[in-house]
């Protein structure tokens, strides 16, 4: 059966990026090249992102191609079709969600946050969290948990350091 699951940085105060979309502060962290992501990668086969998170991704990458081996969706009010590397998609996450759950497939990622994890939070629908924390205080920018309407609670499974990231892996109880 196919798992939702989210796999991605934050700062220890719980930021994504900065305001402006900015990842430096993660790439100055020492220890995420020795992550193990490859492990992560081999059992998915979806990704689902928003699409400020496609379009900084594509920035960091130059333009390459963003996980060639993996059906990737995009979600986005203003873009439709699809492009080399990715699938823009009008319908809410949970939808989505739904539709890919019913389908046979491996594990789905869902890369980002914000209000992408609020709208999936809100409805039950991630199984299982992979968060690095960096020791860096940002202050404010773009909070993987926003407020929202949601409470769980959730099962720790296993926490690894990668030089100065730690890593927790929680599912839900």
């Amino acid at each position: 059966m196919r798992k939702v699951q989210f796999y991605g940085a934050i700062s220890l105060d719980g930021y994504l990026a900065t305001e402006k979309h900015d990842l430096q502060w993660l790439l100055d962290t020492q220890g995420g090249d020795k992550a193990d992501t490859e492990k992560f990668l081999k059992q998915v086969d979806t990704t689902i992102m928003g699409r400020k998170t496609y379009d900084v991704s594509k920035g960091l990458m130059n333009g390459a191609l963003q996980f060639p081996d993996k059906t990737n969706y995009v979600l986005s009010r203003t873009k439709h079709g699809e492009v080399a590397d990715a699938k823009y998609v009008q319908e809410s996450p949970m939808q989505l969600v739904q539709e890919l759950l019913a389908q046979p497939g491996g594990n789905i990622w869902i890369v980002g946050g914000g209000q992408l994890v609020v709208d999936l939070l809100e409805n039950d629908l991630i199984d299982e969290w992979w968060i690095q924390i960096a020791p860096v205080l940002l202050g404010k920018g773009i909070r993987l948990f926003p407020n929202g309407d949601y409470s769980t609670h959730l099962k720790l499974l296993d926490v690894n350091r990668y030089d100065q990231l730690a890593e927790v892996h929680l599912c839900k109880k």
